[in-house]
């Protein structure tokens, strides 16, 4: 059995996602697509804003640190971006190829990309000590992801 500190953040991710998938889907098709997403995103927003708090509590987040972190997500797939900035408060950087965006579509659940990885970010910064601004996302057809984070006082 793998250990899990033995598989990349991509595959963590994939098995996350192949499980919420399904569990989505049934909640569109009883509650319809708006209210589900809502509580989806809800859920989802309150746990990974706990494990980064947490996850902060232990060590703060530099932007080094921070660096090292985003650069781990393309560990053995095709994730290619440039870091346009980067000093002690802030870290911008544009990101051009997502595997991400192709997991979802081989999964055939590009439409729930934003809603089960990309929007997960922003609550995922806040615990943090983050603030997160993209206005662009490979997985909404944008071409690209333009991540601007800036730390902020707690």
């Amino acid at each position: 059995m793998t250990d899990a500190t033995d598989i990349t953040p991509f595959e963590h991710i994939k098995l996350t996602v192949e499980t919420q998938i399904p569990l989505v889907r049934a909640m569109e098709k009883e509650l319809g697509r708006d209210k589900a997403h809502q509580l989806v995103r809800q859920a989802l927003d309150s746990r990974n804003r706990k494990i980064s708090e947490a996850r902060s509590r232990e060590a703060p987040m530099t932007i080094p640190k921070l660096e090292a972190e985003f650069a781990s997500f393309g560990i053995g797939v095709d994730f290619e971006f440039d870091v346009l900035k980067r000093s002690d408060d802030e870290f911008h950087v544009d990101v051009h190829k997502c595997a991400y965006t192709k997991m979802m579509e081989e999964m055939e659940a590009r439409d729930l990309g934003p809603l089960l990885i990309c929007n997960c970010d922003y609550a995922l910064a806040e615990g943090l000590g983050l603030e997160l601004k993209r206005e662009k996302t490979c997985m909404k057809g944008d071409g690209m992801c333009d991540f601007r984070f800036r730390k902020v006082e707690k």
